[in-house]
């Protein structure tokens, strides 16, 4: 499974960016998403929508109530791993700049293993295309035992 994340600090387009990557990468396979929500918001205010609406096969939202069939909260990893256990080919992750995952950077934070930096302006099909393959051609994540 190909795993990206897209960080950036609020209203930088981060929702919108995993939309348009869902819908190119739904071309490819089996795409799943994982959204961080603030702990401050018990509920989503529409981002997993978003997610399903651009064409994710599998939502799930992290944070004060886990959003999917169960109820438990996880962690990252174990929902990348339910991600992976649902067939997904790909994985595009909202928020966890914290992670080790490879991230699209929506704005001038510090992070580590960004592949690419950008904004909500630049945001066109030639560039959704180019990241696209940028994703395609990622190393499968690797789950730790």
């Amino acid at each position: 499974m190909k795993v990206i994340s897209i960080v950036g600090t609020k209203k930088t387009g981060k929702t919108t960016l995993v939309s348009k990557l869902v819908s190119s990468l739904a071309k490819y396979g089996k795409v799943g998403t994982i959204k961080n929500m603030a702990t401050h918001h018990p509920l989503d205010h529409g981002d997993t929508k978003c997610h399903f609406d651009a064409g994710a096969d599998v939502v799930i939202g992290l944070g004060e109530a886990r959003l999917k069939v169960t109820r438990e909260r996880g962690d990252l990893d174990s929902a990348l791993a339910e991600l992976q256990a649902e067939g997904v080919d790909y994985a595009v992750v909202e928020g966890f700049k914290h992670s080790n995952l490879p991230k699209f950077v929506m704005a001038d934070i510090e992070v580590t293993e960004c592949v690419r930096r950008l904004s909500l302006s630049e945001l066109n099909d030639d560039l959704i295309a180019e990241l696209t393959n940028l994703v395609l051609n990622i190393d499968d994540y690797q789950f730790k035992l």
